[in-house]
């Protein structure tokens, strides 16, 4: 069920380094009321919501993957 590889986990990090980004980024400038928002409070936020995300997407996404798997009905992904 689960296989970690290295295309796994570099995939994992790039998925929660752009979606941490652009979320950050967003949430920064609604709290600011600034856009773009101030860079350093937005690297800031990143680096924070990077910390949380990561370990989260890296764990979680074998389990859906997982999941997707045993409700497709692609025969290819059997």
């Amino acid at each position: 069920m689960f296989r970690y590889t290295v295309g796994t986990i570099i995939g994992g990090i790039l998925v929660a380094t752009v979606m941490t980004g652009i979320v950050s980024f967003f949430v920064t400038a609604i709290n600011t009321d600034t856009f773009p928002p101030i860079l350093h409070e937005w690297v800031r936020a990143w680096m924070l919501a990077w910390a949380i995300g990561t370990p989260g997407v890296i764990i979680l996404s074998p389990i859906f993957r997982y999941i997707g798997i045993k409700f497709s009905d692609d025969p290819r992904d059997n």
